[in-house]
């Protein structure tokens, strides 16, 4: 008998062999009369192997499914309701057998809850209850058998144990994905191979209204046709607003009522706590509450004056002030996460945030015993104690790069280094995670910009021919990089020094490509040559190259060619002093304003400092002295405040040295004055996007301005050491302005003071430099 099954299938399938056809009875006929049932089977359906008929016993649809896993050609038997084809037909009807889907389908019931046609998943006392509705019951959570959380549970063991899901999918055995080639738990097989969740997509199938192949929206029932997303037009119901059957924009199981397009927008309410015409998600004890207002109020839990707990305060007493849930009379609206008892928002059932944020990174980063590695608790700790924790879950959520970063880290188990991070690719992902890491303590300090030089070099060169990468990395070795780092020696090597390093190389391996396209050498070019250069490009990408040729040109790698200095096509005037003192008057008295542009402002208007090194203070260089005088370490000197631009300085100290330390706080363990969202970094392009929208000016002009003002009443001596600019540059400023100084050296020798102080336009004193 076996052997007549394995000669059919060898004919119906010619490229499938006798021990794939013997291993497919073995696994589908385990008696002997369903040997005998698959041979008739057969006998009777020729075509039975490549028809995709539904009208198969169970122990055919078993057979059929085993060749098709082997990559034999044989085709699916296909469901007699949805024509999709099925791994499995449990139930007989009329015409063939049907697939698991559409028994849940004809087994539906009206839910007891949400009074929703659904398959029914359990009963209560009620009725029966559809899955969406036992899932928002906590009572369906229980202690996993495997890790002990409190969990839904998805699966039982073998001992009956309930499993969580978690539990169960690592229980799943990974395989190499037939399409992106990662070990994942496959989510279906093909002719090819398993393929992932990732890389599974539904079939296309054909439409019933415009006849294409295409994904569809909704499935082929008896009374419904399959429609795809185009043809689709949602859901018939009788409207509650105009009572007419139309398709509904919502159906709220909640609040029981359907509406329609149409009359969408005349069912908004206004919502009780923002007062605003929106849709409405819930209904608290204060009334009728948006999603945004809703978010809101379950993130920012407060003490509640009825019973002096922390939770979202949902109602109003007598008096009208704030209370909670249980206060207002509705004890289940606590919420409180039964986990860790924190109240506040929570995404999926039974967790809060945080408790997500720690679940995520175990999953990311334990071994199979929910063990930590050592040498990573330091960077653990500070992600599960972050004041904001959905920003870590958006950060580490699936299919991120930052969570492929770390499941890497954890696959190949070594210790984590600087080295092992500068084998990666580079990009924002990986920076992100290394200075994470830097200020968390599990990797060392260093200058991060200048760093970063040599591995974008290195993939800069890495497709380039051997000679021009030798000669771009000589330059890169002996000019670039060794001013960088001897600039880094005493200062810090900001972005923008990173910046201008790698344009003068991207201009140099420009002008080298070029040579080359036009069939000559570097040694050989002339003049007329590179004034053609200049003019096939942008000044930004052509002129940087002036260093390279001019480095060539010393080692005699190239003749007398040279590309002139690049000269400003325009010069951007101040603004008028009028401009600039209300501006900061602005800055020192509106508190519409945010405060950090309050105090960046101030500093900017009144003494001309750059943007770029006023995000890079840090609390502890605002200090006040024993006469209460607040004074500024800037550079090498210190500058003393005015009273009012003082009072805005310490407002933003104080609200700097308030918010969570973590990714906030300069590695050294001080606040940033202006602190960033990128963790160790202060806020320098946020401080530029918030001066620019609330200031309306123009932060070269507004600091030109500042300067043209202090270089018409102080030395270029004085102004150099004030504010710590060159003293060629002060010079130029003084020049500028044309000041006399006449009144300046007769006021010095009137005084006994050797540190003058000068009264501005607005009463503000601007202290002596130190």
């Amino acid at each position: 008998m076996t052997e007549w099954i394995v000669t059919h299938v060898r004919t119906a399938l010619p490229i499938a062999s006798g021990d794939v056809a013997r291993a497919a009875v073995s696994v589908a006929a385990r008696s002997a009369r369903g040997m005998a049932v698959l041979r008739d089977h057969l006998k009777q359906h020729p075509d039975a192997l490549t028809s995709g008929h539904p009208d198969v016993a169970p122990v055919v649809c078993r057979f059929i499914r085993a060749l098709a896993d082997a990559g034999t050609g044989a085709v699916l038997p296909e469901c007699s309701r949805c024509h999709r084809p099925a791994r499995r037909l449990p139930k007989p009807v009329d015409g063939g057998r049907i697939c698991p889907s559409c028994v849940d389908i004809e087994n539906a019931e009206p839910c007891s809850r949400c009074g929703r046609l659904r398959p029914v998943v359990t009963r209560d006392s009620d009725g029966p209850v559809c899955q969406t509705c036992r899932a928002r019951d906590h009572a369906t959570h229980r202690a996993c058998g495997t890790c002990g959380q409190v969990e839904r549970i998805v699966a039982r063991s073998a001992d009956g144990a309930g499993m969580c899901r978690r539990c169960y999918q690592a229980r799943r055995v990974p395989e190499r994905c037939c399409r992106c080639g990662e070990d994942r738990v496959p989510a279906t097989r093909t002719s090819d191979g398993p393929v992932c969740e990732r890389c599974y997509r539904t079939p296309d199938q054909r439409c019933d209204g415009c006849g294409r192949i295409r994904p569809l929206k909704t499935r082929r029932t008896d009374v419904l046709p399959a429609l795809c997303s185009g043809c689709y037009r949602g859901r018939s119901a009788t409207c509650t607003t105009c009572g007419r059957v139309r398709p509904t924009k919502r159906c709220s199981a909640r609040q029981g009522e359907a509406t329609c397009a149409s009359c969408w927008p005349r069912s908004r309410r206004v919502c009780a706590r923002c007062q605003r015409v929106k849709a409405i998600l819930t209904r608290w004890p204060i009334g009728d509450v948006c999603a945004a207002c809703y978010a809101w109020v379950r993130k920012h839990p407060a003490t509640c004056t009825g019973c002096g707990a922390i939770r979202p305060l949902i109602g109003t007493d007598s008096a009208d002030t704030p209370i909670c849930g249980p206060c207002a009379g509705q004890s289940d609206r606590d919420y409180t996460c039964p986990r860790c008892g924190e109240s506040g928002f929570a995404q999926t059932i039974g967790r809060c945030l945080r408790c997500e944020v720690g679940d995520r990174i175990h999953e990311l980063l334990a071994d199979a015993d929910g063990v930590l590695r050592l040498d990573l608790q330091p960077f653990v700790t500070a992600l599960a104690t972050v004041d904001s924790p959905n920003a870590v879950l958006q950060w580490l959520r699936p299919g991120q790069p930052a969570a492929h970063l770390l499941e890497w880290i954890h696959a190949i188990d070594v210790p984590v280094t600087h080295d092992l991070l500068d084998c990666l690719p580079p990009g924002l992902a990986v920076h992100r995670l290394r200075q994470t890491l830097v200020h968390t303590g599990v990797l060392p300090e260093r200058d991060e910009y200048l760093e970063r030089l040599v591995p974008w070099l290195d993939n800069l060169l890495a497709d380039q021919p051997a000679t021009r990468a030798h000669l771009l990395r000589t330059y890169a070795t002996w000019t670039v990089l060794r001013r960088a780092r001897y600039r880094a020696r005493s200062k810090q090597f900001t972005p923008g020094a990173n910046n201008w390093a790698r344009s003068r190389l991207r201009a140099a391996l420009r002008l080298l490509c070029w040579i080359d396209e036009q069939g000559l050498e570097l040694g050989s070019i002339r003049q007329d040559h590179i004034d053609q250069w200049l003019l096939t490009g942008r000044p930004e990408s052509t002129y940087p190259a002036r260093e390279f040729l001019h480095w060539a040109r010393q080692r005699r790698l190239a003749g007398a060619v040279a590309i002139p200095k690049k000269r400003s096509r325009t010069t951007l005037a101040p603004i008028t002093d009028d401009e600039r003192w209300q501006q900061l008057r602005r800055c020192l008295h509106d508190n519409t304003l945010p405060t950090p542009v309050r105090a960046a402002g101030a500093l900017v208007l009144l003494y001309g400092l750059p943007v770029s090194r006023v995000a890079l203070l840090r609390c502890d260089d605002i200090h006040i002295d024993t006469d209460q005088c607040a004074w500024v370490h800037y550079g090498r000197h210190r500058l003393r405040l005015p009273p009012a631009v003082a009072a805005v300085v310490l407002a933003q100290r104080d609200q700097a040295t308030t918010v969570s330390p973590v990714g906030r706080s300069h590695p050294g363990g001080v606040a940033w004055l202006f602190p960033g969202g990128f963790p160790g970094r202060p806020a320098r392009d946020a401080l530029y996007r918030g001066l620019r929208l609330h200031l309306h000016v123009h932060l070269r002009r507004a600091r030109s301005a500042a300067l043209a003002g202090l270089a018409a009443e102080l030395p270029a001596a004085v102004l150099a050491q004030l504010l710590d600019i060159n003293i060629n540059t002060a010079l130029t400023w003084t020049r500028h302005t044309q000041a006399d100084w006449t009144a300046y050296l007769a006021a010095r020798r009137n005084t006994t003071d050797t540190k003058p102080c000068l009264t501005n336009k607005v009463g503000l004193i601007r202290g002596p430099a130190e």
